[in-house]
Order: C-alpha cells, then structure tokens, then sequence
C-alpha cells in the first residue's frame, strides 16, 4: 500500500539580514541624486555637476603636485627624531686642507727646545678633557697631514726621476742612428784642418812678419801711396769748388772746403807740400768767394 506524501513547499527567497545602516538616506537632495544616477537619460543636476566639476580639478591638481607634496625621506624622518629627542649630531673630527703649496704651520712641537715632558704635564694640568681631546684630534691630523705631504714629496720625486730616465733613454735611441755619419765626419774634418795649415803656412811664407824690414819698408810705400792720392783730391779741390759754386750750392762747397782747407793747412804748419799747398788754399778761398783766381805759379 503506497502512500503519496505531500508536497513540500519550495523555499523562497533567502531573506537579507537587516542591518543597523539604513538603505536610505534621511536627506531628500542625496534620493534624488540616486534618483538621477540610476536613469541614464536623466541630466545630472546643477549642485551635483558642480561637485564632480570640482572633484576632478582638485584629482587633476594633486596629480600635477604630487611630487612636491611626497612623503618625508628617512633622512628627514631621522632629523625629526633627533630634533624631538633633543639629540645633536656630533662635529667631525678637525681636517687639515692639504694643498699642493700648502705646509703645516709651525707650532710649539717644532721648537728646538721642546721638552715633552713639560708640555705634557702643563697641557694636562692647564686643560679639561674636551681640551686633551680636542688636542689629540688636532696633533693626530698634523701627523697625517706632514706624512701625506711626506709621501707626496717623495711619489713627485719618484716620478721626475722615471721622466728624466725616459728622456735619457729617448736620447740615447736617437743617437745610435747619428753614430755612423759622425764617424764618417772624423776624415772630412782633419782634411779641413790639414787644408787650413798649409793655407796658413804658405801665407807666412809668402807675406813678411810684421816687424821685418821689408813689412816696414811695405808700410811706408803704402803710407806715401795714400798722402799722394790725398794730395791730388786737395789740388783738385778749387775747381771742384767753382763748379759746385756755379750750380748755385755754395753751401756744399763751403762744406767740403773747410775739411780740406783744414788738411792743407796741417800740411802748411808742418812744412810739407812747398809752395804748392799755399797756391792752393788760395784759389780755394778765391773760387769760394767767387773772385778771379789768382794766376798759379
């Protein structure tokens, strides 16, 4: 015997919980912007396209400055730190600048008299310990300072001497390709000696030794020579004079006469020349002045 069992009833929709928020809002203007939103057709209203103009300039404006606005670095967090606590970064230990040309300055240390011991206790007694301390950091850094300076010395030396070995070294490099032409220079220059002394030694013996007798009767002749070629300019002078009168330069004439007129006097007082040097220191003055000469004897 089969028994039907009735139907159950179907399940209907699961109920949603009721929560403490409400699902609307006490405010009309926000319903009716929901309102809005929710038909697509319908324009949005003034107040809330207002508020969405404004929402989007100030996105775009942190946008643009975000940058300026990021946030604070480690290092900045730190200094805050040390600022709220009050703690001081401490000073770095004192430096010497070491320049090229710069030297530590002379102090008590380098005094031919210093006595360490005495240093040492009057510094100890006379200072507190930030003083020795401070001392100590300053003596340290003039003993780095000098060694530096000491090692620089000797790395500049060390490096003139490597040039100077180089130069020599290029120097030697290139002489040995001269070495044969200046052996080939050793002949030609004793033939040029050899040459030279023969030169010289048939020109001793072909001229005469300056205090000979023959240089001296030599000398003489050329003496005589020269007074005679003198003489004849001198006696050519007064129609020298006339012709440079005629031209109209008697300026030059007067020049000229006064040297010679000077030497044939010289010859005058010295008796030389005779009767021929007055004749013609006298048509010199005539031919200067422009008057007849006088009739030559």
């Amino acid at each position: 015997m089969s028994t039907i069992a009735t139907p159950r009833d179907r399940p209907g929709p699961p109920s949603q919980p009721q929560s403490g928020t409400p699902t609307s809002s006490s405010r009309a203007s926000f319903d009716a912007d929901a309102a809005h939103l929710a038909s697509p057709g319908a324009p949005l209203p003034s107040s809330l396209n207002a508020a969405l103009h404004t929402s989007q300039h100030a996105s775009q404006h942190a946008s643009q400055h975000a940058p300026q606005h990021a946030l604070p670095s480690k290092r900045a967090n730190r200094a805050a730190l040390r600022e709220y606590y009050k703690l001081q970064t401490p000073p770095p230990p004192p430096r010497i600048e070491l320049s090229l040309d710069s030297e530590v300055p002379p102090s008590e240390l380098d005094a031919p008299q210093f006595d360490a011991t005495a240093y040492v206790d009057s510094v100890i007694n006379g200072h507190g310990l930030a003083d020795l301390l401070r001392l100590y950091s300053r003596i340290v850094a003039e003993m780095r300072a000098l060694d530096a300076e000491k090692k620089a010395l000797v790395y500049d030396n060390y490096s003139k001497l490597i040039a100077a070995t180089d130069t020599i070294r290029k120097m030697r490099a290139n002489m040995d390709p001269l070495n044969p032409m200046a052996s080939t220079l050793d002949p030609a220059i004793a033939q040029i000696y050899n040459q030279a002394a023969a030169i010289r030694d048939a020109a001793r013996d072909t001229l005469p030794h300056p205090d000979s007798q023959d240089a001296h009767t030599r000398a003489v002749e050329a003496r005589r020579r020269k007074t005679r070629q003198l003489a004849a300019q001198a006696l050519a002078m007064p129609s020298r004079l006339r012709d440079l009168v005629a031209k109209g330069q008697a300026d030059e004439a007067s020049r000229q006469w006064a040297l010679v007129r000077r030497l044939l006097m010289s010859w005058k007082h010295r008796g030389v020349g005779g009767p021929d040097v007055d004749d013609c220191i006298k048509q010199g003055d005539a031919a200067l002045s422009g008057t007849a000469p006088e009739q030559e004897s």
